[in-house]
């Protein structure tokens, strides 16, 4: 039964597909037939392009160079060297203290000699500080030579040899030219009473000019 109640609905989808066909026929007979044109192809005109300049080059600039900059390399300051201290050293000693007596008992103890109109050698005799009587003074043209004139007692008055004078208590003098200026070089010293130096000398020079004309010489034992 099922059978025959499925073939009219094939026969009805022929029919359907044959009046499809047909129909298509019809259409394609009634559009005019197209006209096959041949189109020519136009070629394209060849234009030769000028060769394109190459490119100017740029220059570079060259690298600038610095200069070189010196570094200082840090010396390396010495370890500090550590110093002792040196020892004190022992002051020296003192220079010998010159021989004022030079072997003699009596020193010169002063010696200057200033312009006056007598050639003379005067001055004082101490003993210990004291002004001291009895002492022989000479005067000669050298060091310990013979008296040009009569020794000096000192103490005694210059113009009486036999009086002391107490307010010429160790004075003495001597003189060679009174009342004039005389050049000459002398030297006064003291000796004993048998004519032997026991003093210093001193040295002086006078003038016969005014200049050095009065020598001022004193002797001292202390």
């Amino acid at each position: 039964m099922k059978q025959f109640a499925s073939r009219p609905v094939l026969l009805g989808i022929v029919w359907l597909v044959l009046l499809a066909c047909r129909t298509g026929d019809v259409i394609a007979r009634a559009q005019p037939t197209a006209t096959s044109t041949v189109t020519r192809t136009v070629r394209p005109t060849f234009t030769r392009v000028p060769p394109t300049a190459p490119p100017t080059p740029t220059l570079v600039p060259a690298p600038t160079v610095r200069p070189v900059t010196a570094t200082r390399v840090p010396t390396a300051r010495p370890a500090p060297t550590r110093t002792l201290p040196l020892p004190p050293t022992a002051p020296p000693p003192p220079p010998p203290t010159a021989d004022l007596y030079q072997g003699y008992y009596y020193r010169v103890a002063k010696s200057v000699c200033t312009p006056a109109q007598n050639t003379r050698a005067e001055g004082t005799v101490y003993d210990n500080g004291v002004p001291q009587n009895g002492v022989r003074v000479r005067i000669a043209n050298g060091n310990g030579g013979s008296p040009v004139i009569d020794d000096f007692i000192t103490g005694v008055d210059p113009s009486d040899y036999k009086h002391v004078d107490p307010a010429l208590q160790g004075k003495y003098r001597l003189g060679l030219a009174e009342g004039q200026q005389m050049d000459g070089n002398w030297w006064v010293f003291i000796v004993d009473s048998n004519g032997q130096q026991i003093s210093v000398g001193a040295y002086f020079k006078t003038s016969d000019t005014t200049g050095c004309n009065t020598a001022a010489i004193d002797f001292a034992h202390n």
